[in-house]
Protein backbone atom coordinates (compact mmCIF):
# COMPACT_ATOMS: atom_id res chain seq x y z
CA UNK A 1 0.00 0.00 0.00
CA UNK A 2 1.44 3.42 -0.93
CA UNK A 3 2.27 5.82 1.87
CA UNK A 4 0.76 9.28 2.18
CA UNK A 5 3.62 11.02 0.35
CA UNK A 6 3.38 8.62 -2.59
CA UNK A 7 -0.36 9.21 -2.84
CA UNK A 8 0.19 12.98 -2.89
CA UNK A 9 2.79 12.66 -5.64
CA UNK A 10 0.60 10.31 -7.69
CA UNK A 11 -2.78 12.02 -7.22
CA UNK A 12 -1.83 15.70 -6.97
CA UNK A 13 1.76 16.60 -7.82
CA UNK A 14 2.21 14.65 -11.07
CA UNK A 15 -1.23 15.52 -12.46
CA UNK A 16 -0.68 19.22 -11.68
CA UNK A 17 2.76 19.10 -13.35
CA UNK A 18 1.09 17.56 -16.42
CA UNK A 19 -1.63 20.22 -16.29
CA UNK A 20 0.99 22.99 -16.14
CA UNK A 21 2.67 21.49 -19.20
CA UNK A 22 -0.68 21.62 -21.00
CA UNK A 23 -1.19 25.25 -19.95
CA UNK A 24 2.29 26.07 -21.23
CA UNK A 25 1.46 24.49 -24.60
CA UNK A 26 -1.85 26.38 -24.70
CA UNK A 27 -0.12 29.63 -23.69
CA UNK A 28 -2.52 29.87 -20.75
CA UNK A 29 -0.03 31.70 -18.58
CA UNK A 30 -2.33 32.92 -15.79
CA UNK A 31 -3.65 29.40 -15.31
CA UNK A 32 -0.11 28.06 -15.41
CA UNK A 33 0.93 30.55 -12.74
CA UNK A 34 -1.97 29.65 -10.44
CA UNK A 35 -1.38 25.90 -10.61
CA UNK A 36 2.40 26.32 -10.37
CA UNK A 37 1.77 28.13 -7.08
CA UNK A 38 -0.10 25.10 -5.83
CA UNK A 39 2.85 22.92 -6.81
CA UNK A 40 5.05 24.94 -4.46
CA UNK A 41 2.66 23.98 -1.66
CA UNK A 42 3.19 20.30 -2.48
CA UNK A 43 7.00 20.35 -2.30
CA UNK A 44 6.96 18.35 0.92
CA UNK A 45 4.26 15.70 0.40
CA UNK A 46 4.50 14.67 4.05
CA UNK A 47 3.50 18.16 5.31
CA UNK A 48 -0.17 17.40 5.97
CA UNK A 49 -1.24 20.96 6.95
CA UNK A 50 0.30 22.31 3.73
CA UNK A 51 -1.35 19.55 1.68
CA UNK A 52 -4.69 20.47 3.21
CA UNK A 53 -4.03 24.14 2.37
CA UNK A 54 -3.20 23.14 -1.21
CA UNK A 55 -6.51 21.28 -1.54
CA UNK A 56 -8.38 24.36 -0.34
CA UNK A 57 -6.42 26.54 -2.76
CA UNK A 58 -7.22 24.13 -5.60
CA UNK A 59 -10.93 24.66 -5.00
CA UNK A 60 -10.51 28.33 -5.92
CA UNK A 61 -9.66 27.49 -9.53
CA UNK A 62 -13.35 27.51 -10.48
CA UNK A 63 -13.86 31.06 -9.23
CA UNK A 64 -10.92 32.92 -10.75
CA UNK A 65 -12.51 33.61 -14.14
CA UNK A 66 -10.21 31.27 -16.05
CA UNK A 67 -11.52 29.73 -19.27
CA UNK A 68 -10.17 26.20 -19.53
CA UNK A 69 -9.84 24.06 -22.63
CA UNK A 70 -11.78 20.80 -22.64
CA UNK A 71 -8.55 18.86 -22.04
CA UNK A 72 -7.71 21.05 -19.05
CA UNK A 73 -11.24 20.77 -17.64
CA UNK A 74 -11.07 16.98 -17.65
CA UNK A 75 -7.72 17.01 -15.86
CA UNK A 76 -8.81 19.64 -13.34
CA UNK A 77 -11.98 17.69 -12.51
CA UNK A 78 -9.90 14.58 -11.80
CA UNK A 79 -7.42 16.53 -9.67
CA UNK A 80 -10.24 18.13 -7.68
CA UNK A 81 -11.93 14.77 -7.10
CA UNK A 82 -8.67 13.31 -5.84
CA UNK A 83 -7.99 16.37 -3.68
CA UNK A 84 -11.42 16.05 -2.07
CA UNK A 85 -10.80 12.35 -1.37
CA UNK A 86 -7.42 13.16 0.17
CA UNK A 87 -8.89 15.93 2.34
CA UNK A 88 -11.65 13.59 3.54
CA UNK A 89 -9.11 10.90 4.34
CA UNK A 90 -6.96 13.37 6.25
CA UNK A 91 -9.86 14.68 8.32
CA UNK A 92 -11.13 11.15 8.99
CA UNK A 93 -7.71 10.05 10.23
CA UNK A 94 -7.67 13.05 12.59
CA UNK A 95 -10.78 11.68 14.28
CA UNK A 96 -9.13 8.38 15.21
Amino acid sequence: MPDFSEIIREKLTRPIVDLCELFSEEKAFEEYSFFSGILTMLVDPSDEPMILSATVELSKCAFLGFVYSEAAQVRIDRILEDAIDIAHTMSASDLN
